[in-house]
């Protein structure tokens, strides 16, 4: 059962408001430094992501334990839309200590609190790279124009800005983010390989797959990718049968995280997914590497 993304934030508000009135009482705050499943992270427990991680180790556990089966020492992975390291820091330590992985965040208020994640962890901060960038379909000057100056980037339990009618975030400034291409980010990084991305960027998936096909057809990385078709407008470029089409035209197939192989057809996929909800899901090539499926995402 998928749950729509307001349900799932009510549920988590039904421990949140209980442990908020038991850590006034002993006279602390939301904000915090905790050390979960082997790292120490720096959380605000009234946005979503930060509590899960502080209630139960880790945000999307299935997630990372996919990552952690399917990355190991020397390789290099991506995280874009990385919001406060939830994912990276898993694969700063499954790619140490020969590997990199690039974490990727556009808004200022999300790469903050990456950066102060990474540096928490000195046993990986050298194998972890944050980069402030918001990734374009080209590094062309007329589409950097037409970029928005806010994305969504926070999951707050309460917020008195307007959420976001599906997945419920809130609209944060990108600031001084540089707007770039994948493909001429990893050409400045000089990747001589890419195994594994992870791409959760809330419905601005075209721009960057479409800016990163060379690299794509150059590496067939597995990629790892949030599905939420109603995120996309229907007919438009951005949308979902689009970027399924890119990926599938350029040799991808789209499994479940416990390797289930997925519907076919974008709209098949797409009608797997209930409005208002989203699911990860893998997309590999026949070129990428084989993938251990061993563990069952809960959604």
């Amino acid at each position: 059962m998928i749950l729509q993304t307001k349900h799932k934030i009510f549920l988590a508000s039904l421990v949140y408001h209980p442990n908020r009135w038991l850590r006034t009482i002993l006279g602390k705050t939301d904000l915090g430094q905790f050390s979960r499943n082997g790292f120490k992270w720096e959380l605000d427990l009234s946005e979503v992501v930060d509590f899960s991680i502080y209630l139960t180790g880790g945000f999307e556990r299935y997630l990372n334990k996919f990552i952690e089966s399917n990355l190991s020492n020397g390789m290099i992975a991506l995280d874009i839309g990385a919001n406060i390291g939830a994912h990276t820091l898993t694969m700063g330590r499954s790619i140490a200590p020969e590997g990199q992985a690039h974490a990727i965040e556009a808004t200022e208020y999300a790469f903050r609190k990456l950066s102060q994640n990474i540096k928490l962890n000195p046993r990986i901060s050298d194998h972890v790279i944050a980069h402030h960038c918001m990734l374009m379909p080209s590094s062309d000057q007329d589409i950097e124009s037409n970029t928005p100056n806010e994305i969504h980037s926070s999951w707050p339990f309460h917020s008195r800005q307007s959420r976001h009618q599906s997945h419920q975030g809130v609209l944060k400034s990108i600031g001084t983010a540089r707007k770039i291409s994948l493909d001429c980010l990893c050409a400045e990084l000089d990747l001589k390989r890419l195994d594994l991305m992870k791409i959760d960027v809330d419905g601005n998936e075209w721009d960057v797959l479409s800016g990163g096909l060379e690299t794509l057809e150059r590496f067939s990385p597995v990629i790892v990718m949030e599905v939420a078709p109603d995120y996309h407008q229907t007919g438009a470029t951005k949308s979902f049968p689009n970027i399924h089409r890119l990926l599938t035209d350029l040799g991808y197939c789209f499994f479940h995280l416990d390797g289930k192989r997925l519907p076919t057809t974008a709209e098949a996929l797409g009608n797997s997914v209930p409005d208002g909800a989203s699911m990860n899901v893998v997309a590999s090539h026949p070129n990428s590497r084989p993938l251990s499926f061993s563990h069952r995402p809960c959604f």
